[in-house]
C-alpha cells in the first residue's frame, strides 16, 4: 500500500518510525514546510520528499495520506487529499472546531474514500483494558473515573504553534482531548458539566472538568505549566466492587500491578504521549480498513466529531480564571 506522510515533525516522526514495523506498508512520499527537518530526518531512506502538499497529491499514486500536521491545517489538508480520492488518517484533533468537522464529513460522504483520526489511546492497551471492565461489569458499575495529563510547555513545535490558541486551541484542545475523546467513546455524551480553566503569567495554561452521569461521573485535569516537569499520565476508575488504576506507567487492578500484552514500542518520543504503544496499532487497522473497504468502526468520523463538540461544550462551561 502506497502512503504519503504530511509532516515530519513531532508526531509526524513517531508515525514515521511506525512504518518501519508494518511490512505492507510502502511510505513512498514525505512532506513538510520545513526542509531541514524534512532532509535530517529523512535522510537515508529512498522515498519522495516534498515542501508543498499539492505537488506531492499530483505527482504521487497513493492509497493514503497520513496528516500529522498542526491542528489548524487539517481541515484544508484533509479536503485536499479527499478531493483527490486518497484515503485519509490524520492526527487528532479533527479539527479547529464544529464547524469544520462538518465539512469535512460533508466532504468524506461526497468523495466515498475512507477517513480516520487518530485517537491513539483507543488503541493503547491500558485504556483498551479499562474500557472492557467498563464494558463487562466486571466488577460492577462505574462510580468514578478521573484522568490526568499534564506537562512542561510543548517549545518543540514548528514555530510555537502550540502556543498559538487560534492554532491549536492550546491544553484542551490539544492535550487532554486523549482523555476526553475516550470519555465520549465509552461513557457518551454527559447531561451537565461542571469545571474551571487559567490562563497564567508564562504561558501556563490549566483545565479541569468533571462530567456528570446518571449514577456516576468522570473528570480530566490537564496542563501546559512553565515549571520543569516529566510528561505524566494517569487514571483513576471506581467500579461498585473493585478499581483499576494507571500511575507512573504502573497499572493496578484491585491492589495488583498487572502487565498486558502490549504491541511493540518503536521508541521513547519527546511529545506529550506515554510511550509509541497503540500508533502503529492505529495505522494497521486504518490500512486493514482500507484493504476490505469498510469505514473504520473503531474510530467513526462522527465519533470524532463529537469528541470535538465535547471540547466546545466543555471550554463553554468552565469558570475562566486568571
Amino acid at each position: 500500500m502506497k502512503i504519503g506522510l504530511v509532516g515530519i515533525g513531532g508526531m509526524g516522526f513517531v508515525h514515521f518510525n511506525s512504518y518501519k514495523n508494518i511490512e505492507d506498508a510502502q511510505l513512498v512520499a514525505v512532506c513538510d514546510v520545513d526542509v531541514e527537518t524534512l532532509n535530517q530526518k529523512t535522510e537515508g531512506f529512498d522515498l519522495n520528499r516534498y515542501t508543498d502538499l499539492d505537488e506531492m497529491l499530483a505527482n504521487e499514486e497513493l492509497d493514503m495520506v497520513d496528516i500529522c500536521t498542526p491542528t489548524y491545517l487539517h481541515m484544508e489538508q484533509v479536503l485536499k487529499a479527499l478531493d483527490k480520492g486518497v484515503n485519509v488518517l490524520c492526527e487528532k484533533p479533527m479539527a479547529m472546531n464544529s464547524q469544520e468537522t462538518k465539512i469535512i464529513l460533508d466532504k468524506v460522504e461526497e468523495t466515498g474514500k475512507l477517513y480516520m483520526v487518530a485517537h491513539v489511546i483507543r488503541f493503547m492497551a491500558n485504556y483498551k483494558y479499562l474500557k472492557s471492565l467498563i464494558d463487562t461489569k466486571k466488577y460492577g458499575k462505574l462510580i468514578r473515573l478521573d484522568a490526568k495529563r499534564i506537562s512542561s510547555i510543548p517549545r518543540w513545535s514548528w514555530e510555537n504553534w502550540f502556543q498559538d490558541e487560534k492554532k491549536s486551541g492550546l491544553v484542551v484542545h490539544d492535550m487532554v482531548i486523549h482523555d476526553i475523546d475516550f470519555i465520549q467513546y465509552t461513557l457518551g455524551m454527559p447531561k451537565d458539566i461542571v469545571g474551571a480553566y487559567y490562563t497564567l503569567e508564562g504561558e501556563n495554561n490549566y483545565g479541569a472538568a468533571t462530567y456528570l452521569y446518571d449514577g456516576f461521573s468522570a473528570s480530566v485535569e490537564t496542563g501546559w505549566y512553565n515549571a520543569e516537569m516529566p510528561f505524566m499520565v494517569e487514571f483513576f476508575a471506581v467500579f461498585e466492587n473493585g478499581y483499576l488504576s494507571l500511575k507512573d506507567g504502573k497499572l493496578v487492578e484491585c491492589g495488583e500491578e498487572i502487565d498486558l500484552e502490549k504491541s511493540e514500542v518503536i521508541e521513547e518520543t519527546e511529545i506529550n504521549v506515554s510511550s509509541a504503544d497503540g500508533y502503529t496499532e492505529e495505522i494497521r487497522y486504518f490500512m486493514d480498513c482500507i484493504k476490505k473497504g469498510e469505514k473504520p468502526q473503531l474510530v467513526e468520523p462522527e465519533s470524532s466529531a463529537l469528541t470535538i463538540k465535547l471540547i466546545e461544550m466543555t471550554l463553554d462551561k468552565m469558570t475562566k480564571l486568571n
